[in-house]
């Protein structure tokens, strides 16, 4: 008996249980969820009935000619100004670590395509402290419309960008790192 406890006080034990565990639970769900009462469709659970819907009251008045604007409707840009992809792949390529290049050197690369809010977040960073060096893949754009989302993956991560077109400019309006 002593044998058995010890064993069960080892990781090996601890493992074994666990196993023996989760297979009761598994084999206890199927029992339960392949009875005759289971949902028709496979499910677990309850299944839900399809929403009836009233008519419109209003369809018999016809159609009064005004097309309804799309939801993101795309920002009017100035006359030969970059892309949102062109601004968010620039952005990030003078945003990575460089050796040599001094704090003021950076934020003047990084200047023509930020916000000033943006450039008041930055104003202390130190670009030695940037936890990637290299672009490696192109620039994804997201929600296409008056604001966008651009990924660009990197060494290390992805940078997250966030555009808005402000007085017929895309700019990035926030900037973030998520880790791979």
């Amino acid at each position: 008996m002593r044998t058995v406890l010890r064993l069960l006080g080892t990781r090996y034990g601890i493992a074994m249980v666990l196993i023996v565990v989760v297979l009761v639970v598994v084999g206890f769900g199927r029992t339960v969820f392949n009875g005759d009462d289971a949902p028709g469709n496979g499910a677990l659970g309850p299944t839900v009935a399809p929403v009836t819907t009233s008519p419109d009251p209003f369809s018999s008045l016809g159609d009064d000619g005004v097309q309804d604007e799309p939801a993101s409707a795309a920002p009017s840009l100035s006359k030969g100004a970059a892309d949102a992809g062109t601004v968010a792949t620039r952005f990030a390529k003078a945003w990575i670590r460089k050796p040599g290049v001094t704090g003021d050197q950076w934020r003047a690369a990084l200047k023509p395509d930020a916000t000033s809010e943006l450039m008041e977040d930055l104003a202390d960073t130190d670009p030695s402290d940037v936890p990637t060096a290299t672009i490696t893949g192109a620039t994804v754009l997201e929600d296409l419309g008056q604001a966008v989302t651009a990924k660009v993956p990197a060494d290390g991560g992805t940078i997250v960008l966030q555009l808005e077109a402000i007085n017929g400019h895309w700019l990035v309006t926030s900037l973030d790192w998520e880790v791979a």
